[in-house]
Order: C-alpha cells, then structure tokens, then sequence
C-alpha cells in the first residue's frame, strides 16, 4: 500500500488508497514552511528543524496505515473509509492501549496540548484537572467516561460550592475545561453522548480596576529602591502602553521594536499584534538600550507591582463587587491592592476607549475581542464613567 505526503499551506496531509476509496488524513502535531518539505520525496528536508521527528511522525502514520489495511483481513466485514481512518487515529495515539479511564485520560489530553495551547492556558488546565482529581477522591470514585450525566454535573457544582467555596466564576472556569476536555475525548470516540453539552458554566458580572493615564505617570516617576522592582515597573507600564498579555509584555526581545512599531506574535491566540510605540514606550526603549527585560513569575510580579504603586502613591479607597462563595459583596482596599499583572492590558483598553479618539475596532485588534459587546464588559465600565466620557466630550466640543 502507497501513503503519500503533501503539503497544505502550513499542514501536512497523507493520502492513500483503500477498498479502491482515496482517504485524505490531516497528519497531527507537525507543521511545514514553504521550503522545508520535500514533495519529491514525500518527507521534510534534512535542513529543516525538527526535521528527524517530524520525518519518524510521517513513518509512523506510514506503518500504522500499512498495519491496519493488513489485519482487516481477520475482520467479519471491511471497515468503512471513516472507521478506518479512525482506527488509524487509534493506533497514531495509541488510545486503545494506554487510556483506560478518564484519570488515564486526562494525562493524554495535557501531553497533547502542550503544543497547542499557550503555558499560561496549559497552568489553567492542569489547575482544573487538579480539581476534578480532588473530586474523584471526596467522592470516593474513580470516574470512568460512562459516569459524566447531569447527576454527577449536579455533585461537581455543590462540591465547587460547599466543599471548595469556589466563587461563580472560577467554577466557570473549571466547567469550560471539564467540557473541552470531555469533547476531546467524544472526538477521540472515548464517550458516546454529548450530555456534557449541558453542563452550564455559572459566571457573575464583577467588577475591576484599570489605572488612569494620570496614574501610569506616578508609576513612572517614582522612585525605587532596587533593580528587580525597576524592572517590574518598566514590565508593567510596556503592558499598559501596548494591552499585551502578561505572559507577552513580560517577555518581549529588542527586535520586537521597528519603525516605532511594537509586533508580536502573541503566545495565547498565535496571532500577530502591531501597536504604534508610545512616548513612553520610547523612553524605555532607550533605557534599556540594545537588550529588553524579561521577568518570568507571574505570582512574584503581582507581589511587587503592588508594592511598586502603594509607592506611587495609588492608594485611594476602592471598593468593588466581588463574588464571594458565589455571593455578590463590596470589597473595599487601597487601589494598589487591586492592581494585578492584567491589570495593564485593562487599563490600556479603559483608557484609550475613554480618553481617546481611537475607534473601538481599532483597540479591539489589539485586544483580541470579537464583538463589542465582549469589549464593554471587559473594561468593565462603572456608573460614574459616562458622567466622566460626556465631561470630556463637552470639554471637547466647547475647546474648538
């Protein structure tokens, strides 16, 4: 039997003929330049990186179609061209031999996303799985792909609620994971309903911080005491000026500068971000010189931004709505105490909504938000901030 090996843009895709059908398969976990694949020789080129695995990849699709097409001969029938190609997908991952149950599952979905998805995503991940294991064991049951029904969906919430006092969104969190983890394994043939499509995620609207341009300037002129806290501060105002993620301002090289242009590809979603370099970025720019900080902890971050702007002196009373144990109430700190590493791409976003004349699509191809309805509630504008926007407005209108 001939497996043959093409390119599709950035993919690569095996083709083969079986029962006199052609079956087009999409080849997983590689992907493929303009140059570094060889359609002669159906196999990467050995200048390309990662061109030894990626080749063993295209051998193991090779012999497992080849494997599979020999034993349908101890087959009752012939597989259909779908059933054959998932018991290639079968005998690719290796499904039918390592995962049993759903705990056994769970260590495949990690060890295949890694990927796929961003660190930060992947943490978010590994943080759920924890939970659903910690469930496992207050139940005292090991779970199999069969037990996933609205009765123990009903369990997991109260033990979210009541055992783990989670607040709305957080479980939220933790539904949104269970579900695509869940769907995964329906894709992969692991569970035969979709009852888990029901499983609502309870969320509450809550509110937030951002720091107002004012604010950005007190951060920038304080004074510090030591070089990490230096750091941290300049980190903190790049994402402020540029509403890049943390895991993508803290992270940033040199030549991600051009032309008065900041260009990145963000770790989250893959896709290219170009924001025009500010004033202030350019300051920082200069200071650093020919190299650019990185600072790689997230938690140790939070810590000492907020210790940066208690010394700024943001420290006004705030008080916000909270969900606490899946209950709404005020929460009152000094604003300093609110200020976390996301807090830079929220007050980017607030700001040049409020404050500007830039067009909300424009901000919105920075942030990421595909409607903006998902951008209003992101910024998560409070009830004094139309009185503010129409001040402004006036003021405007009456300056000409």
């Amino acid at each position: 039997m001939n497996v043959n090996f093409r390119q599709e843009g950035r993919y690569i895709r095996c083709s083969f003929q079986y029962n006199k059908q052609r079956i087009t398969m999409l080849v997983q976990n590689v992907s493929v330049t303009d140059v570094n694949f060889s359609k002669a020789k159906s196999r990467f080129k050995s200048s390309a990186t990662n061109s030894s695995e990626y080749n063993k990849v295209l051998d193991k699709y090779t012999n497992a179609i080849r494997k599979i097409n020999a034993s349908i001969m101890g087959f009752d029938h012939a597989p259909s061209k779908d059933e054959f190609k998932q018991l290639v997908n079968k005998e690719i991952n290796g499904t039918d031999y390592k995962v049993k149950n759903f705990r056994s599952f769970l260590d495949y979905f990690i060890d295949n996303s890694k990927n796929k998805i961003s660190p930060s995503t992947l943490r978010q991940y590994k943080s759920s799985i924890k939970t659903f294991i910690e469930f496992e064991n207050h139940i005292g049951l090991e779970l199999q792909f069969s037990s996933f029904n609205m009765e123990l969906y009903d369990s997991l919430i109260d033990y979210y609620y009541n055992v783990r006092k989670n607040a709305n969104n957080t479980i939220g969190n933790r539904i949104k994971h269970l579900k695509a983890i869940l769907n995964y394994a329906y894709k992969r043939d692991y569970i035969k309903n979709r009852l888990f499509d029901s499983y609502a995620k309870p969320s509450s609207q809550t509110d937030d911080i951002y720091l107002t341009f004012d604010e950005y300037k007190d951060i920038e002129s304080v004074e510090l005491d030591n070089k990490s806290d230096d750091i941290v501060r300049d980190l903190f105002l790049v994402g402020c000026e540029s509403g890049l993620r943390f895991e993508d301002y803290s992270n940033l090289r040199r030549d991600n500068f051009k032309d008065d242009l900041l260009t990145v590809i963000t770790l989250k979603t893959k896709q290219k971000v170009t924001v025009p370099v500010s004033p202030t970025l350019k300051r920082i720019l200069k200071k650093y010189g020919s190299s650019f900080p990185t600072f790689k902890r997230n938690s140790l971050f939070n810590i000492k931004i907020k210790e940066v702007c208690k010394k700024a002196g943001i420290d006004t009373k705030t008080t916000l709505k909270k969900d606490v144990n899946g209950t709404m109430v005020d929460v009152s700190k000094p604003k300093y105490e609110w200020v976390s590493t996301h807090t830079a791409r929220r007050s980017f976003a607030t700001n040049y909504y409020m404050e500007t004349d830039a067009q909300i699509y424009d901000i919105m191809s920075i942030t990421g938000h595909k409607t903006e309805k998902q951008f209003l509630n992101y910024i998560k504008k409070n009830r004094k901030e139309p009185i503010k926007s129409l001040v402004l407005a006036i003021n405007k209108r009456f300056k000409k």
